[in-house]
C-alpha cells in the first residue's frame, strides 16, 4: 500500500469493492476498496460505509487521504464524462432557455 504524502489528494478511475470489513464498534458498514491499483478502505462510522456500493465497477473521483496507517477514502462522486447523453441535455437546457423547446 503505497503512502500519500498530500493531506488530501484526488484520484480518478474505476472502483472496484474488494471486501466488505467487519462492522465498526458501532455496527456501521465499513468497506476495502480498490481505485487505480491502490487500496483504500471506509473511515469507521462514516456514512460512505453504507453509498460506496453504489459506486461498484463505476468511474468515479474520490478524495483520498493517508490516516495513521493506512489510505481511506472520504468521499466518493461519478466522474462525470462529456458522453452523446451529457451534450444532449446541454442542448436541452440551452433550447429551455432560448424558448425554443419544442415537445
Amino acid at each position: 500500500m503505497s503512502k500519500f504524502l498530500m493531506r488530501d489528494k484526488q484520484v480518478y478511475g474505476i472502483l472496484n469493492i474488494v471486501k466488505k470489513m467487519p462492522l465498526s464498534k458501532m455496527g456501521n458498514p465499513k468497506y476495502r476498496v480498490e481505485i487505480n491499483g491502490d487500496i483504500f478502505e471506509t473511515v469507521n462510522n462514516a456514512m460512505l460505509g453504507y453509498a460506496i456500493t453504489n459506486y461498484d465497477n463505476k468511474n468515479v473521483v474520490a478524495q483520498v487521504r493517508y490516516l495513521k496507517t493506512k489510505n481511506v477514502i472520504d468521499n466518493v462522486i461519478f466522474r462525470r464524462t462529456l458522453d452523446n447523453d451529457f451534450k444532449s441535455k446541454n442542448k436541452e437546457v440551452k433550447k429551455w432557455k432560448n424558448n425554443t423547446w419544442k415537445s
